[in-house]
């Protein structure tokens, strides 16, 4: 299969960020379906306008029926696709979706999709999930993909990032824009994972888990950087990744 390129940005508009109330595998997020399962649950007030995060068409779409709301299952859902059909996203516990916008509709990056919708006393917020589908839909092998710290991250900036595709099983890679290299983002243990595994290090699975094998990887990092060497991530580690990431051609966001 061939690796493709999207630019990407968050789904709400510039100056209003996202409270993180659980992404893929956590709480509810559970499996067997990829939009529940890897679903980003991002805070914001009733009202607040969601945009769509990549150019897209619309593949289904349930409106949004208030009588039928209930605490856990509300307001409009919306799937899309890449204009490829090589990924996907899906939109819900949005309402008032633009007149017109239906199964087939083609959407533009940044293109409002509705607004965040309350049910009872449910924290309200956006869940979202995004899908590689390798080998294309419809026939293809739908992967849910973890974006969330990445997305956390940009949520409420204009940032427009490319996010590469690999479409053999391994994870999409962030970048820093079109024809940019990739960025890592050493806010959260994933990226933190990512960037010891792209600097040759094994930290294990990439799940965001402080284990021990992440610690060890961050011992050895350590040692052959001839820092203290204590498995944790501190400023002098911190900093000393930076400058090895740089040094290969690597972006880190916020640095």
């Amino acid at each position: 299969m061939t690796a493709f390129t999207l630019d990407m940005s968050g789904p709400f508009q510039p100056g209003t960020g996202a409270t993180d109330l659980g992404g893929p595998n956590v709480g509810g997020h559970q499996p067997p379906h990829w939009y529940e399962q890897y679903g980003m649950d991002f805070g914001a007030a009733e009202g607040t306008l969601v945009r769509a995060a990549f150019d897209a068409h619309v593949t289904r779409y349930n409106p949004h029926d208030p009588a039928a709301d209930t605490p856990k299952v509300y307001g409009a859902q919306l799937f899309m696709r890449a204009p490829n059909d090589m990924m996907g996203g899906y939109y819900t516990h949005i309402t008032d979706v633009p007149a017109g916008l239906t199964v087939g509709s083609t959407v533009a990056r940044g293109d409002p999709l509705g607004t965040v919708c309350r049910s009872g006393p449910t924290t309200t917020h956006l869940h979202w999930a995004l899908v590689e589908i390798i080998g294309g839909a419809p026939a293809g092998q739908y992967q849910g993909v973890d974006l969330h710290e990445f997305f956390l991250g940009i949520t409420g900036t204009d940032t427009a990032a490319s996010v590469t595709f690999p479409q053999d099983g391994s994870p999409p890679m962030p970048g820093g824009g079109a024809g940019h290299p990739r960025a890592f983002h050493l806010a959260g243990v994933r990226g933190i994972q990512e960037a010891l595994t792209a600097l040759g290090y094994d930290p294990g699975p990439i799940d965001g888990i402080d284990g021990p094998r992440t610690r060890a990887a961050v011992s050895a990092f350590q040692r052959d950087q001839r820092l203290a060497e204590d498995g944790q991530w501190g400023e002098a580690t911190h900093a000393v990744m930076v400058a090895a990431l740089q040094a290969k051609g690597f972006l880190v966001d916020g640095d």
